[in-house]
C-alpha cells in the first residue's frame, strides 16, 4: 500500500473521513482524500496482496458524502453486506463496510473531526447489532464504548459468537480488578520462579486465547507500564512472558471496553495514543438504557423469565403498573440496575408476579458516564419524569410513586428542569 504521507497533495488531501483496511492479519489506516483507488495494482491506493482483488477493483471517493465504484471487478465489491453491480456506485457514511476480496475496509470520521455522539431522544440498539453483525467477520479491533452496566461484554461475546473465531476461546479480564504485577502475569504469562509463589509456570491470557478472542474490560484502568508492553504484543503478535527468554505467538482477536474517555486520557497523559489507535479498529457505542424506553419493559420481561429459569421456578408476568414504572425510570446504573431490581422483587415476592412495593426503588446517584454521554442523565432523568406526568395526568404524588421517589424529590426535579408542575393533590 503506497504511504499516506507520499501519495500526491490533491491525492492525500483531508477530508472529514479515514479508512481502516484490514486485510488478514494486516490493519493500516489512512486519510480519505478526493480519491483513493483500490487493488492489486502498484499504483493503488491501497494495494491489496490478494489474488481475487482486480488490478484497481474499486475507487473510494472522499469529500462530505463519500462514495464507492465497483470498477468491473472480476470478484465484486460489497457495501455493508450488498455486492454492487459493474460500475455501480454506492453512498458511504461512518463506519460502512466495504468489502474487496479478502479485505475490509472501514469508513469512519477522522480522528481530527471525531465528536461526542450527540443527543437525541431516543436511541436504539439496532444500530449496534447492525455494526456486531458487519465488524464480527472481520479481524479489525473493536473499541465497545458505553456508561456502566449498558451490556459491553455482551456485545463482545455477540462479536466473537459471530466471527471466524467463535470455535475458539473467549477470555475475558478485567483491567480494573487486578494488581498491575498480577494483571501482567495474568496477561503475558510467567515461568516457574518469575517471582515468589510462581511455583510453576502459567501461559498469560493472550497465549491461552489462541485462535480466539480476548476482551479487555475497563482497558482505561491499564496502567500506562502494561500498555506499552500490550501495544508491543498486539503489534508483534507475541508475548514475553515474565521470566521467560524467549517470545511466544499469539493469535488472537482484541475487544476492547471502557467507559472511560480514551481521548480526554490521551490529552491528560494517562492512555497512550499509539495503543489507541491500535485497539480503535472500529467503535460501538452502547446507548444508555435511559435513551431507549422502549427497550426497557420488553428487556425487563426476559430478565424476569432468566431470573425464574435460573432459580428452577414457573415463569410470572408482570402487572401493567410494574412495567409503567419500570419504563417510567431513568434506571442510572442501566441494565445491571434492572436486573438485579427485578431479581430482587421477584425473591421478595415469593417468585410469584410482583407488586410496585417489592421493587423498592430508591433515588440512586446517577453511575459515572462516559464521556461521549456527558450530560444525558439529566436529559434521561427529564424525559423520564415527563413521561410519568403525562401518565398520570399531571398528579405529583403518584407520579412520584410511579417513579419510586419521595414527593418532595419530584418538586425539586420539577424546579431544576423547569417543568411545569401540573395538578396538585
Amino acid at each position: 500500500m503506497a504511504d499516506p504521507s507520499t501519495l500526491p497533495l490533491e491525492s492525500n488531501a483531508l477530508g472529514p473521513f479515514e479508512l481502516v483496511v484490514c486485510e488478514g492479519t494486516s490493519i493500516r489506516r489512512l486519510p480519505l482524500g478526493l480519491e483513493a483507488t483500490v487493488g492489486r495494482d502498484e499504483q493503488a491506493t491501497i494495494r491489496l496482496s490478494s489474488p481475487a482483488a482486480s488490478r484497481i477493483h474499486a475507487v473510494i471517493r472522499g469529500g462530505p458524502a463519500p462514495t464507492v465504484e465497483d470498477r468491473g471487478s472480476a470478484n465484486g465489491t460489497r457495501v455493508n453486506g450488498r455486492k454492487l453491480a459493474a460500475g455501480e456506485v454506492a453512498a458511504l457514511d461512518a463506519h460502512s463496510i466495504v468489502v474487496v476480496a479478502e479485505a475490509q475496509i472501514v469508513v469512519r470520521r477522522a480522528r481530527a473531526e471525531t465528536a461526542p455522539v450527540p443527543s437525541v431522544p431516543e436511541r436504539s440498539m439496532d444500530q449496534v447489532w447492525k455494526l456486531v453483525e458487519l465488524a464480527a467477520p472481520s479481524e479489525l479491533s473493536i473499541l465497545v464504548l458505553g456508561e456502566t452496566g449498558v451490556g459491553k461484554e455482551v456485545v463482545a461475546r455477540k462479536i466473537h459468537a459471530l466471527s471466524p473465531r467463535a470455535r475458539g476461546p473467549m477470555i475475558a479480564i478485567n483491567c480494573a480488578a487486578l494488581h498491575e504485577a498480577t494483571l501482567e502475569s495474568e496477561l503475558f504469562g510467567h515461568e516457574k520462579g518469575a517471582f515468589t509463589g510462581a511455583v510453576g509456570a502459567k501461559p498469560g491470557l493472550l497465549e491461552a486465547a489462541k485462535g480466539g478472542t480476548v476482551l479487555l474490560d475497563e482497558i482505561g484502568e491499564l496502567p500506562l507500564p502494561i500498555q506499552a508492553k500490550l501495544l508491543r504484543a498486539l503489534d508483534a503478535r507475541e508475548v514475553v512472558p515474565l521470566g521467560a527468554l524467549r517470545a511466544r505467538a499469539i493469535d488472537v482477536r482484541v475487544v476492547a471496553a471502557t467507559h472511560r474517555d480514551l481521548a480526554g486520557m490521551v490529552e491528560a497523559g494517562t492512555f497512550r495514543a499509539d495503543l489507541l489507535f491500535r485497539l480503535d479498529g472500529l467503535t460501538i457505542h452502547v446507548p444508555p438504557l435511559r435513551d431507549r424506553p422502549r427497550d426497557i419493559v420488553p428487556l425487563a420481561r426476559d430478565l424476569a423469565a432468566e431470573a425464574c429459569a435460573a432459580a428452577g421456578k414457573p415463569r410470572v408476568d408482570l402487572a401493567s403498573d410494574v412495567e409503567a414504572a419500570l419504563a417510567a425510570r431513568p434506571w442510572p446504573g442501566n441494565v445491571r440496575e434492572l436486573k438485579k431490581s427485578i431479581e430482587r422483587a421477584l425473591v421478595l415476592a415469593g417468585w410469584k408476579s410482583p407488586a410496585l412495593e417489592h421493587f423498592r426503588f430508591q433515588d440512586a446517584p446517577a453511575a459515572e458516564p462516559a464521556a461521549d454521554f456527558h450530560g444525558e442523565r439529566e436529559r434521561g432523568e427529564r424525559r423520564a419524569i415527563e413521561r410519568a406526568l403525562e401518565q398520570c395526568d399531571g398528579n405529583q404524588t403518584r407520579a412520584a410513586k410511579l417513579l419510586g421517589i419521595s414527593r418532595r424529590t419530584l418538586v425539586d426535579r420539577l424546579g431544576r428542569y423547569g417543568i411545569s408542575r401540573g395538578k396538585k393533590t
